[in-house]
Order: structure tokens, then sequence, then C-alpha cells
């Protein structure tokens, strides 16, 4: 039995006991009071003012017939990753870089479908394989549009690039980036996505070198939405201004579809360089920037906060490769499943916060100090807002983020003149000069 099997096991023998009922419930830190009466019997009884709990076990201890009563405690389960490439993925094996161990210790995702609109998704990869989205309503390999959705056979996913139901990938790149979202943890194989457990929707819109059109994206993003994706990753970049992509965008946010898009490989500002979907405005998409170990911007990384929402870990980042195999990679391509994996476990802990409670718990959260909208991902920070619970974070201050993200800026070629305005962006072009280096990564979309 692995640990993780244990963990759940004794997670659930908890919930027995102590009657967890309410959704958000699971990282409080008491449901009521709990009574022991002297014939055994064990009940739960509430009060609705959480600080009056232990008063009142106080009281009830006084009781006839009670042995004692005490504040009905919470515990959860410890997740603990038995991936054996675990150690390498710097974004989550250090609680202190996104505050990922606290996050999965609350939920490592569910019932979610996210939407990988890319090169496509290696869907018999071991570490995929059980999170891969079904179309519930499509009988493989009948040569009829069971649904009526107009896509014959698509049981998992379409390629928009061959018109087919193979949404198979060719080039690696869609790979990778569902196994940082939704790669399965806990499972002894390989690496742990961000959310254990997920719906991929595979969606190939690019073809074997990485390239896609407007018209490709369009219609990839169309069928998420019609066919039920809560969240769509877009790990793709192009200076291009496209009417029929920007509307496609628009309207998965008109439908209560988040879009999370990478902001670009170029190291400039997208406010005075627009890049797109990063530049599109629409109220449910975030563009995400991407960060190097230490905290700062990865050198390659576009940034700009008029545009680009928040940053994540995106160099150097180990996940799954065609062929069952894994690989490293870094870009902003990487940084996005990131946010999109978070997303997942807020829509996983609090379902009825919906897309835009989602989205501002995840950004409220953020830590500050990057040149974009609002910092860097904070994953327990979002899920201890979205429950409405406090309790001490671990993620720590990073003295070297400021030198760090003033190398990525001084490799930039200039900085948005809002940017410039602040505090901290002119702390960032004083620093000291540049002592880091990335070598020889290959670079996402």
């Amino acid at each position: 039995m692995s640990l993780l099997q244990r963990g759940a096991m004794g997670a659930a023998a908890i919930l027995i006991a102590v009657g967890m009922t309410a959704p958000a419930a699971s990282a409080a830190r008491t449901d009521g009071v709990l009574v022991q009466h002297d014939d055994g019997r064990i009940t739960v009884e509430h009060r609705t003012a959480v600080s009056g709990v232990t008063g009142f076990a106080q009281r009830t201890t006084r009781r006839s017939g009670v042995r004692f009563a005490e504040p009905n405690h919470r515990y959860a389960a410890a997740a603990a990753p038995t991936d054996p490439l675990f150690t390498e993925q710097w974004s989550l094996a250090d609680d202190t870089v996104m505050g990922a161990g606290p996050a999965w210790d609350q939920t490592v995702g569910g019932d979610v479908t996210v939407a990988v609109i890319d090169s496509g998704v290696d869907a018999s990869h071991p570490d995929l394989a059980q999170n891969i989205w079904t179309n519930p309503s499509e009988i493989p390999g009948n040569g009829i549009d069971d649904d009526a959705n107009g896509f014959v056979d698509d049981t998992s996913g379409w390629n928009f690039v061959a018109n087919s139901p193979n949404a198979g990938d060719d080039n690696g790149h869609g790979t990778h980036v569902a196994g940082i979202l939704g790669a399965k943890g806990g499972n002894g194989i390989g690496v742990a996505g961000v959310a254990w457990n997920v719906k991929i929707m595979p969606i190939k819109v690019l073809d074997a070198s990485a390239i896609g059109s407007a018209s490709t994206l369009a219609l990839g993003i169309r069928y998420a939405v019609a066919n039920g994706a809560k969240i769509i990753n877009l790990s793709v970049s192009g200076p291009g201004y496209s009417r029929a992509f920007e509307e496609a965008v628009q309207l998965a946010s008109d439908s209560g579809v988040l879009v999370v898009g990478a902001a670009g490989n170029d190291g400039r500002s997208v406010d005075e360089a627009p890049v797109y979907p990063a530049a599109f405005q629409a109220p449910l998409m975030l563009a995400v920037s991407a960060t190097a170990p230490g905290g700062g911007l990865s050198p390659v990384s576009n940034y700009g906060a008029g545009h680009v929402e928040i940053a994540a870990p995106g160099q150097d980042i180990v996940s799954t490769a065609t062929g069952g195999g894994y690989e490293r990679r870094t870009g902003t391509s990487m940084a996005t499943p990131h946010v999109a994996g978070g997303l997942v476990l807020l829509a996983a802990a609090r379902p009825d916060l919906g897309p835009a409670g989602w989205r501002e718990a995840l950004l409220s959260t953020a830590r500050r100090g990057l040149p974009v909208a609002t910092g860097s991902l904070n994953l327990s920070g979002a899920l201890q807002r979205a429950l409405g619970v406090s309790y001490k974070s671990t993620l720590k201050p990073r003295g070297a983020s400021l030198k760090r993200t003033a190398c990525a800026l001084r490799k930039a070629k200039a900085l948005s003149s809002a940017t410039r305005k602040r505090n901290r962006g002119e702390l960032f072009l004083r620093a000291a000069k540049c002592t880091s280096s990335v070598g020889g990564a290959s670079l996402g979309l």
C-alpha cells in the first residue's frame, strides 16, 4: 500500500468520525464541539461563533453524563508525492516556492475539465493516462457523431490540424504542458502535476513544429467551450492580432471559462510590444510570465503590469515527454500550466466560488515584487483565501529575488513606462551586475 493510499484511508476514517459536510470545512480548524458521553457515545454539537468553541466545550464538560468535551479539530490528509522525479521539480518540491505542499493538504484536484490547446497530448503516457478527459456522449470508433456536436468519434478531444479525432502529440510541447498541469501525483511514477486529479481535454492546434494559426486556435477554443471545459490552457504566443482569435477568447470568458495564456518569450514588455493571447482583455483571461529558481523572472520571459496578471515557475521545468519519458523545458509555456493547475485546485476545493472567485483568490494572494499586475503564484495562499481560513504561510522571502529579477530585466530590450515609474522597477534597474545565467534548456512557445 502506497503512502498516498494510507493517507487517503486515514482521511476517510477522520471524516466519518467528525462528520465533515460543508464544502469549505476541509480546511477549517474545528467543526463544533466533540462530546464524549459516559456511555461511550460521541456526538458533535455546533455553534456559529468559532471564537466561542473553547468556552462552550468547557461548559459542556460540566454536564451530567458527559465524560469530556473538546473542540472538534479537523485533520487533513497529508498528501505526499511518491513520484521518483518529484525532488527534481523545484517549483513543487520546495514549499517556499509556491506552497504546493500546504495546498495539497487541502486538495489535490478533482473532476475539473481543462482543455490543453496545444500540439496534442500523449494520452497513453503512464503519468497522464488516468487524467485524460473522455467524452461521455461519444461511442468510440463507430463513425457516428453520437453527441451531435459536429465531430465524429471525438472520444478524447480533437485534432484541428488534421481534422481528425486523433489528438496525439507529434511535437512534445503539449505533453510537457499537460504533465505540469496534471500528471498523476502519488502514483510512484515520474513526476507530479500541480493538480493530481483533473480531466485533461487534448485539443491539437499546433503542428509537428509547434506552429499553429488563428483559425486552429479559434476553433480549438470554441470546441473546448462547447464540450464542457472549465479552464483553457493556451501555452502559445505570437505578435499577430486576430479578431477571430480574440472573439474566441471573449466567447470563453463570456461562457464562464477561464483562459490562461503564455506571456511570450521575447524578454520584453507586452505593454509596449503586444503579443497574443496575452494582450487580450477578456475578463476571465490571465496572462502568465515565467520565473526562475530564486524567485525572479526568467531572462526569456515577457512581462508588463498592464497586460500580464501573474508569474509562475517556467525555467528548467521537468515534465512528461512523448513516448512515456520525461524532459526539461523552459518558457512561459511552462509557467502557464502551473497557473491553470492552481485554478483546478481552487475549483475542486470551492466549486461554489465560480471562475471569477477562483481568479480573484489566485491574483489577490500572489507575492508582490515582479513587473506583472500582481506577483508570483502562491498556491497555499490562494487556497487559504478560497477556504476562508488563516494559518501561517510556508512561503518565505527570498533575498536574491530583486537581484535575479534585475538580471532578467537588464537582458530585456525595454520596460514599460508604467513599470519605470514604480519604485520596485527603479530598484530592478539599479541592481548590481547580473551573475546568473541560463544554460542550454529548450524554450517553450
